[in-house]
């Protein structure tokens, strides 16, 4: 038997904000100190699955971005733009069959859950896989632990012939008197996200119920034959219809078993969440970073850059970034969405990433950024090199503090060395190199009416950026 894991990793994490950005969602960060929520979700796996049999599906914006360097090592499959669930789960599927011999049976997980109880979690993991052989589509449902309006439902037969329960119904986002009721009813689960199968049951499935989506799997598994998936992935893929699996596919097919799950399972969804899976102290206080609390209680304090100093407060989450800081009541977080919709209309762009940005050749750091000028740090590691790029709205002014610079501006190749400086015009060819062994370090002075990060024209890019 031959499985395999597919991680679902596209996700934007808003609701995590200010921690979790569009560029660097909370996928691709640790919300315990230890190890990010996707190397999590693999290592979950390992005892079952190897991390060459795993698969994260996730945006080419993400594998070239920030998230290059948690992603490089992995079998990808990237998304040139996002179309919900069911187009990313359908062309895993084929993929996996396109490249094995075998009917592989497929493992899909969120890539930005928790779960506490590993052991409990593989040991359904075992039943579930065990369904899937048996040609079903299987999912996790949570047993709830009370009415929480912010998950849909999952109704299932009571009682069932083996450990699996046939599913009866999908229950969108209840209201509490609703949740109320199924939960003294019985019978309901909360519905995870995660799934098991055959890869050829599902697309039997997708053919039947998604035959948008089908039409694009067939042509996509007709060019495999003598073109790079990847790229047929990347030219096919925008034409998907945006459906999720558990609309275009879940809710129709009459295949659907439940595994009911106790797992200490969280989406990890809100900054409540968060809370709720956090130590606390005697005081209900979840704290991390650089913290003082003097007579607060049931709060969620945050630190990644300063010290948060907090007195007499009570129920109150705060987190604090180096460019941003959130305060939100507990049990209003799923308000932060709504900021970051607001923040979305502001000229900055804190919605999208940190004032630190990492990228696949190093890194930059925002110092400033004023009418007309934005000034960073940039350190560029040992052997990298930026695109050749130019800009239309912006010149730029270099000035080396370590290291040495090799400096493409038009036709002209040069170095720069520490406490040396050059000038790039608008619109002026240019690239930064670092061929030393040592990182290169530098202040960028932009200047400009625009300053956005997306007025740029890449013309070579070692990292297959457009």
């Amino acid at each position: 038997m031959t499985i395999k894991g597919v991680i679902l990793a596209g996700g934007s994490g808003s609701r995590l904000w200010p921690v979790s950005r569009q560029q660097l969602p909370k996928q691709f960060l640790s919300l315990d100190g230890n190890s990010t929520l996707l190397d999590a979700t693999i290592e979950r796996l390992s005892p079952l699955i190897s991390k060459d049999d795993v698969w994260v599906v996730t945006s080419e914006a993400h594998a070239t971005g920030e998230a290059f360097a948690d992603l490089a090592a992995l079998n990808t499959i990237l998304e040139p733009c996002g179309r919900n669930t069911a187009p990313a789960i359908a062309v895993a599927a084929s993929l996996l069959l396109h490249l094995n011999d075998e009917d592989p049976i497929m493992v899909v997980l969120p890539a930005d859950h928790m779960i506490q109880d590993v052991s409990a979690f593989q040991a359904c993991l075992h039943t579930a896989i065990e369904a899937a052989g048996q040609n079903r589509l299987v999912t996790f449902g949570i047993i709830p632990e009370f009415p929480e309006t912010g998950f849909g439902y999952i109704q299932a037969e009571k009682e069932g012939s083996s450990s699996t329960l046939q599913v009866l119904r999908f229950v969108e986002k209840p209201s509490l008197d609703v949740a109320k009721a199924m939960l003294a009813e019985g019978g309901y689960f909360w519905n995870s996200g995660m799934f098991v199968w055959k890869a050829s049951t599902l697309l039997e499935e997708v053919k039947a119920y998604l035959p948008e989506v089908w039409q694009v799997i067939e042509r996509m598994q007709k060019r495999w034959i003598s073109e790079p998936w990847q790229e047929v992935v990347r030219y096919e893929f925008e034409s998907m219809p945006n459906i999720s699996i558990d609309y275009g596919v879940m809710e129709r097919s009459s295949r659907v078993s439940l595994v009911p799950a106790s797992i200490g399972w969280s989406d990890v969804g809100s900054w409540d969440a968060v809370y709720d899976i956090s130590e606390k102290d005697a005081h209900g206080n979840a704290t991390s970073g650089d913290v003082l609390a003097l007579n607060c209680q049931n709060s969620l304090l945050r630190s990644q850059s300063r010290l948060i100093a907090a007195a007499g407060l009570e129920d109150v989450v705060a987190v604090e970034t180096a460019d941003a800081i959130l305060l939100v009541k507990r049990g209003e977080s799923q308000q932060v969405r709504e900021l970051v919709d607001a923040i979305k209309q502001r000229k900055d762009e804190l919605h999208l990433a940190h004032a630190t940005v990492r990228r696949p050749w190093g890194s930059y750091t925002v110092l400033e950024n004023a009418v007309g000028y934005k000034m960073k740090r940039i350190e560029v590691n040992p052997g990298a090199r930026l695109s050749l790029q130019a800009h239309q709205h912006r010149s730029e002014h270099w000035i080396v503090v370590s290291g040495t610079a090799t400096v493409t501006r038009g036709d002209d190749v040069y170095t720069v060395s520490k406490n040396e400086s050059t000038y790039i015009r608008i619109g002026e060819k240019h690239r930064l190199e670092n061929r030393g062994k040592l990182s290169l370090q530098m202040i960028e002075v932009q200047v400009g009416e625009y300053l956005g990060e997306d007025d740029i024209e890449r013309f070579e890019d070692y990292y297959g950026r457009s």
